[in-house]
């Protein structure tokens, strides 16, 4: 009881300091007053007792400090007036404190940016039950049976068939699923339109642990034979084609699959049953995500149908507890083997299982392992810059810290104290730096959200973008970095200057200033192997924003037009894109308009048979045997529309059509490949398994088709008109792609666009509609971030290292005031002193440079995946950054040995 009342009472006078100090003065006073009655009682005069009670007392102050401590919690104490006196004394110097706060913000702040992009990214589990056992599986196909004689690793995919087996086999892993892409066009409602999903095994979302925010998920039965249609949407498309009305659950929508227009190899006309009606039975969550921008799920199927084989999807499994991955996979890809009738594996060949959250985050992981890299230098720089400042700081203190140890401070009280006004900056720059890290996040953001893109079926660009926030865990980091940042600033100035001995502070200087040299050359190198990473991605940018990429995409508005599949046929279709583009040439704002199966930067590729000869081998070869040609089956006017050069011969005419001799134009790249050293223009060749020749009636230039970084790749171009019917056009069923050449607004030309479709067909719609120029960009965001992420990196590491210079050379001439006041009275000339002042500096930045080279050398070659058009070593890049630092160092250098260069010799000798 009596340990609890003190506890209570220290509690009480801490926070009740001013009654507690009033009762200790009146206490103090009165034991005073005792001691002084007592020796008068002994006979002293009433000033002999005063200096008698005084110095039995030991001293007030001393006195009343023993009481303090045995009143209340002593650190608590010391805390409050160690964190009072550190605001004052930083309130008194305003512009180090501004200084070193602002490079703290910078440093801690972005680092708490890009930590939160890890974390979120990288870091945090899948929203998923037990995440982590979670994986794909691949097969690693050796070279030896490669078709490109390249080992490549592809997805094993199953049919549902397959994974009713293997759950049967196996009990290494708990649950299989699969999920294989998918297109429907949705009809009814205002218009008809395309949509992006995926089929999937209803076991996958059981094996994913996810629940829907509305209904339900599938069950076994709904892949049945028999089973009634039904469809789990997302919640985008909710939101967008319902309104988030929920009444949608148990609606119906109709839904035309677009592959099933697309003709077995056995057939040579589509064949399908037209639209089905699908019940909508679930909508999932507004994170849920297979990696893509899906906008529904169906299942998988169970039944072949129209000649087809089942539909397979890509292996999701989740891993029984205690079986690794690699022991799963050795018995999964055996079964796998069995299941597909294969041979036993070969040398070179083996099955792996990746984990889920690898494939999803994998495009990204190395450049966001690059980022963290570069803002932890950024972190580092900052330090060294604020150990610098406080190094001078302290240095200018030394004697308010000697007349702190003559009143008694110790070592350790001093420490403490100047760790206070570290804690205090720190502190405030952590604040400022999350304040930052929220408006970095929104740059990122901003950077990383494209427009809609025309590929099909890939990832996203910026997978998990929308779970990136500054998080708790973030907030955490934030407040560890300042603690770090903290030990690392103050803690080596707080040592050196908290030394009592000042003959020993006398003998130290010249160490110090090594110390303060090596810091400098430090902050030096890791600014200058930034600076080359962010100049090297800045050039890989501009090489990408500039390479000529074969067509001109300015003014070039493009769009699809979703139409009801089973009223179109491939005959029908073309005619209504013919009519479709002739009406949108007459409309006001259009130059020209065109249409094609594909459009630069769709990512699909149809290589197409080509030969010299019509002879036809036996067996004959695959439908697309390597090294075909790519070949675009385009209107009339579309290489005017798009500014695709015809660099010899002719281009298409408009009695180029259906009935008259076949034409085909290649590119440059086919026609030295096939043609070396000839002319084609005029030569006859066979394409596809048909007899009938074409005949080259023009080379085009090379274009850029699969994105700026990708060398164009050997093309041929054929009049959509003059296709033969008899041969399978894959994605005419798709939909045609349409561009059109504007002059004005292209939002006026969307409406015209949009009327002109439904005067055609009244169910007609309009989507992925951008500008090329949108589509180029959007093709390069990815690059773009890198590129200004690094490069604003680099910048601040720049700015804070040319800081730090400068604070050490005009620490270093206020120490040398007098001695430069010496030599100037003794003749030195201003430039003497300018020489004096800088010279040492460029030495270190010199050697520091030397060394942030080498490192970046090293450092660099983690960049080469994400390069184009330049090298990791690339030496223009590296003597660029080093005669840029270096100028730059100069200059900051320069300016405070200039402003010593005019101080008066006698002010400055009567400094001392």
């Amino acid at each position: 009881m009596a340990a609890l009342k003190r506890f209570l009472a220290r509690l009480s006078n801490l926070f009740h300091s001013g009654r507690a100090e009033s009762e200790l003065a009146r206490e103090v006073a009165a034991h005073l007053a005792l001691l002084e009655d007592d020796f008068r009682r002994r006979g002293l005069s009433p000033d002999e007792a005063r200096r008698a009670a005084r110095l039995a007392l030991g001293g007030i102050d001393q006195a009343k400090e023993l009481q303090r401590d045995a009143r209340s919690f002593v650190w608590l104490e010391d805390l409050r007036r160690d964190l009072s006196y550190a605001v004052r004394s930083l309130g008194r110097s305003p512009g180090f404190a501004v200084i070193a706060i602002l490079t703290l913000t910078l440093g801690i702040g972005a680092n708490t940016a890009i930590f939160s992009v890890v974390n979120s990214v990288l870091l945090r589990p899948l929203p998923y039950a037990d995440p982590d056992r979670l994986a794909g599986l691949f097969y690693h196909q050796p070279a030896s049976e490669s078709p490109t004689g390249v080992p490549r690793r592809l997805r094993v995919g199953l049919s549902v068939a397959d994974l009713i087996e293997l759950r049967r086999r196996t009990y290494v892993i708990t649950h299989a699923g699969a999920s294989g892409l998918s297109f429907m066009v949705m009809t009814g409602g205002n218009e008809t339109t395309r949509l992006e999903g995926a089929r999937v095994s209803p076991a996958l979302l059981q094996t994913l642990g996810v629940r829907p925010v509305l209904g339900r998920i599938f069950t076994p039965a709904d892949e049945s034979v028999g089973a009634e249609p039904v469809v789990i949407i997302s919640h985008a498309a909710w939101r967008r084609y319902f309104a988030g009305d929920p009444a949608a659950l148990g609606r119906t929508v109709a839904l035309d699959d677009v592959f099933a227009r697309i003709p077995p190899s056995s057939a040579r006309a589509p064949v399908s049953d037209g639209p089905t009606r699908y019940t909508i039975v679930g909508v999932m969550p507004e994170s849920f995500s297979l990696g893509r921008q899906d906008q529904f799920w169906i299942p998988l199927g169970l039944t072949a149908s129209h000649g087809r084989p089942q539909p397979r999807g890509d292996l999701i499994a989740r891993l029984a507890d205690g079986v690794s991955p690699g022991a799963a996979a050795a018995e999964v890809g055996g079964i796998v083997r069995e299941l597909h009738n294969q041979k036993p594996l070969t040398s070179g060949a083996r099955y792996e299982f990746v984990r889920l959250q690898d494939l999803v985050v994998a495009p990204l992981r190395p450049a966001l392992l690059v980022l963290m890299t570069a803002v932890g230098f950024v972190l580092l720089i900052a330090c060294v810059n604020v150990a610098n400042l406080l190094f001078a700081r302290t240095s200018a203190r030394e004697r308010e810290i000697a007349v702190r140890a003559a009143l008694g401070g110790s070592r350790g009280r001093i420490i403490r104290q100047l760790l206070t006004e570290t804690m205090v900056l720190t502190s405030a720059g952590a604040i400022a730096g999350i304040a930052l890290a929220f408006g970095g996040i929104r740059l990122l953001r901003t950077l990383a959200t494209t427009i809609p893109r025309l590929d099909l079926g890939v990832q996203l660009p910026f997978p998990r973008l929308e779970e990136i926030a500054v998080d708790t865990g973030a907030l955490a980091f934030a407040l560890a970095a300042a603690f770090v940042t903290a030990a690392l600033c103050g803690l080596a100035p707080a040592l050196r200057h908290s030394r009592v001995d000042q003959g020993a502070t006398l003998r130290t200087r010249s160490e110090r200033n090594r110390t303060r040299a090596v810091l400098v050359i430090a902050e030096v190198a890791m600014a200058t192997a930034l600076l080359v990473g962010g100049g090297l991605l800045i050039r890989s940018f501009a090489n990408l924003a500039t390479v000529r990429l074969g067509y001109d995409p300015s003014n070039v508005l493009t769009f699809q037009v979703g139409l009801p599949p089973d009223r179109y046929s491939s005959v029908e279709l073309r005619a209504f894109a013919e009519t479709l583009v002739a009406r949108l040439e007459a409309a006001p704002g259009v130059t020209e308009a065109a249409y094609a199966r594909q459009l630069p930067l769709v990512a699909i590729a149809e290589n197409a048979w080509f030969r010299k000869t019509p002879s036809l081998p036996n067996p004959l070869p695959p439908n697309n045997p390597e090294g075909s040609p790519d070949a675009r089956l385009v209107s009339t006017d579309y290489l005017d529309v798009m500014g695709i050069r015809v660099v010899a011969g002719r281009g298409f005419a408009q009695n180029d059509d259906a009935g008259r001799p076949r034409v085909l134009l290649v590119n440059e790249a086919l026609a030295r490949r096939d043609f070396p050293g000839e002319d084609p223009v005029g030569r006859f060749v066979y394409v596809g398994r048909d007899s009938d020749p074409w005949q080259i009636v023009g080379v085009v230039g090379d274009v850029r088709q699969f994105g700026q970084d990708q060398e164009p790749r050997p093309q041929l171009f054929a009049d959509f008109r003059q296709w033969p019917d008899s041969d399978r056009v894959l994605f005419t069923f798709l939909g045609p792609y349409y561009a059109v050449r504007v002059d004005g607004d292209p939002a006026a030309v969307v409406a015209h666009a949009r009327t002109i479709a439904r005067s055609l067909d009244a169910d007609a719609g309009l989507f992925n509609v951008a500008t090329m120029e949108q589509l180029v960009a959007n093709r390069i965001s990815r690059p773009r971030m890198y590129a200004v992420l690094l490069g604003v990196f680099a910048g601040i590491a720049a700015a804070l290292a040319a800081i730090g210079i400068y604070g050490v050379i005009a620490y270093a001439v206020a120490q040398r005031t007098h001695e430069i006041g010496v030599r100037m009275a003794l003749g030195a000339r201003p430039t003497d002193v300018i020489r004096l002042a800088v010279g040492d500096s460029l030495i270190r930045t010199a050697i520091g440079i030397a060394l942030g080279l080498a490192a970046a050398a090293w450092l660099m070659r983690f960049l080469e995946g994400m390069l184009f058009g330049v090298t990791p070593l690339d030496l223009e890049t590296f003597a660029v950054v080093a005669a840029g630092f270096a100028g730059l160092a100069a200059l900051a250098s320069f300016l405070p040995a200039r402003r010593a260069a005019k101080v008066d010799p006698l002010i400055a000798l009567g400094c001392e």
